[in-house]
This record gives C-alpha cells, sequence and structure tokens, in this order.
C-alpha cells in the first residue's frame, strides 16, 4: 500500500511539473466533425489521404478506403467505405499505428510509397517500417510490400545520441525529404512515466531509402543526419505527420482517462528542438485520436471509439492549422 501511494504522489508531482510552461502557443481550436466512418471491423489506427482517398487503418492491417472528396461535400453516403483491401505486411502483431505516403512512386502503382509503423511494443517487428506500393483499378485497390526499413540503435549512446524505448513512429517530411523517427526515451504511459521531467521525446533524422538502395534497408548511427529532442509534457502517444521540418504529433485516450490521459496535440520544430504549439481538445475530441494528416490548410483527426463504451461509429475531425 505504502509503495502505490508513494508512486501516485510521484504522479501527480509529474503531472504538475508537465503542467509549467515549455513555451509554444496556445491554441483556441477551430474544430469540427468532418466524417463519420461506417465500416469498422477492428481499432482505427492510422489514416492518409491522396488526391479524393482517405485511407483508414485497422489493427493487423485492413484499411477501408473512403471518397475524400464525397466527405469534403457533405454527402450523407460519404461515411460508407468505397473500397477496401489487406496491406501486404497485414499480420495480427502490425498494430497498423501510422500510415505516410513518401515521395517515390513505384513504376506501375496509383500513388506513391506508402509507410507504414507497427508500434507495437514487444512485437518483434516493432522496429520496422513496411514500405508499401498501393495499386488501384476503379474501385479495387491491392497493395505489395516493396521493401522493408528497420532501425538499430546500437551504437547511438556511445555516439552521444539519446536512445529511443522502443515503438519508433516512421514519418516523411515530404517538403524536405527526410525520413524521421519519432519516440521517447521510455514509455509514455503514466505507470512508467512517473514524472514529466524523467522523459524526452527524441526525433532522429535520416534519407528517405530508395527503393534502388534494396529490398531490406537497416538504418544505424551512420545513417543519422541529426537528432532533436522536445520537452515532454503530455502521456501517451498515439501517432502524427510532418509538414517542412514540423512533427504534428497526438497524444492521449479522450473522455476514457481525462486526468492522465488527455486528448492532446503538440506541434514540434525540429530546427529548434521547441514545441511552437498546443491543442488541448478535452471538449472538442472526447474519443482516442489515432493519427494525423494535413491537407489544404487543416488537420484531420483520425479517431477510434469504443462500442462495448456505448461509443458511436469512429470520427474523423477537423482541425484547424496554427495561423
Amino acid at each position: 500500500m505504502k509503495k502505490s501511494i508513494v508512486s501516485f504522489m510521484l504522479l501527480l508531482a509529474g503531472l504538475a511539473a508537465a503542467a509549467q510552461s515549455f513555451g509554444g502557443l496556445q491554441l483556441a481550436p477551430e474544430c469540427s466533425e468532418f466524417l463519420v466512418k461506417e465500416g469498422r471491423g477492428r481499432a482505427q489506427q492510422g489514416m492518409e489521404i491522396y488526391g479524393r482517398w482517405l485511407f483508414s487503418l485497422e489493427d493487423g492491417g485492413h484499411v477501408n478506403v473512403y471518397d475524400f472528396k464525397r466527405a469534403a461535400a457533405g454527402k450523407p453516403d460519404a461515411g460508407k467505405p468505397v473500397a477496401g483491401f489487406e496491406l501486404a505486411s497485414s499480420r495480427p502483431d502490425n498494430h497498423a499505428n501510422n500510415a505516410e505516403f513518401g515521395v517515390e512512386k513505384k513504376r506501375g502503382a496509383s500513388f506513391p510509397l506508402l509507410y507504414i509503423s507497427n508500434g507495437k511494443v514487444g512485437s518483434d517487428i516493432e522496429w520496422t517500417c513496411f514500405v508499401e506500393s498501393i495499386k488501384r483499378r476503379g474501385k479495387k485497390f491491392s497493395a505489395g510490400l516493396v521493401q522493408t526499413i528497420t532501425l538499430d540503435i546500437s551504437g547511438f549512446a556511445a555516439k552521444g545520441y539519446e536512445p529511443i524505448f522502443g515503438a519508433p513512429s516512421w514519418l516523411i517530411d515530404r517538403e524536405r525529404k527526410h525520413l524521421w523517427v519519432f519516440s521517447a526515451r521510455q514509455r509514455t504511459t503514466p505507470k512508467v512515466t512517473l514524472r514529466a521531467e524523467d522523459n524526452i521525446y527524441i526525433a532522429y533524422k535520416f534519407r528517405i531509402p530508395a527503393l534502388s538502395e534494396g529490398p531490406a534497408v537497416t538504418l544505424t548511427v551512420d545513417d543519422l543526419l541529426g537528432q532533436a529532442l522536445f520537452p515532454y509534457d503530455v502521456w501517451f502517444t498515439q501517432s502524427g505527420c510532418m509538414r517542412d521540418g514540423q512533427i504534428f504529433y497526438c497524444y492521449g485516450v479522450g473522455a476514457i482517462d481525462p486526468e492522465h490521459r488527455p486528448s492532446r496535440i503538440r506541434v514540434y520544430d525540429t530546427d529548434s528542438g521547441t514545441i511552437c504549439a498546443k491543442y488541448n481538445l478535452d471538449e472538442e475530441i472526447p474519443y482516442e485520436m489515432e493519427d494525423l494528416v494535413i491537407r489544404d490548410g487543416w488537420i484531420y483527426v483520425n479517431t477510434n471509439t469504443s462500442p462495448k463504451r456505448g461509443q458511436g461509429n469512429p470520427i474523423v475531425y477537423k482541425l484547424a492549422l496554427p495561423k
């Protein structure tokens, strides 16, 4: 009992420390529901948008495709998937936590290469990014695995870099043509990180491996182009995206645990290593945020809902970018 009380007090102290300002513009969010999705099979995870298609990933690797153009026009049938397919990397322990279109396109493909982060701690594919090529024929979509990228951090500490605990999130900066890996010093759950000052968010900068480098690429400390460290002021990482050197990342589980794991988005500047914008979304987004996509001046937020908790269909929210 005494140990539990001490742990709880440390957690409260950590939350209080996190409440201190680390800088960054506190935004009053302009937020609305964009799409209420039908056709859910499993928990919602990563999301990406390209052209008129919105790709919604589920735990395990199934993908539902929605018509983004019809959703933007407010069509009543936009919530119905127009297609569905399995990722080439689909398997029970592929959490499909994040999806990012890159800058290279395989010959004959309909879309740029798609980079899939697993995000499942303890899986034997935890440190691997799956690079897939997507083809569309009418309303039929298919995926093929064209490359794997594995992160090896064994030499990082010896070279003076901060090592991450695991669960790398692979982010593509299409404007600057870099691959970033985002994670933290230790797990971001309240049970592991009791105090904010004990943890830090970490981002590694790499080239985007070309397909010509072969079907299996391992990135080591010799490939590292830089590192950015960010203050830790929010718990429970989900996923995110990049735009021109800035990382947009979402956190928390919404109304399930508003005290310890509230709905938060942070915008990190990789040039300065600072938080440049903060969204606190307790009222606007009560559901578990899963992934972010930037499109036409807006952030699209994929969420997961829990039928067991009486929550309805999962929702994609539309959130204004920082001005």
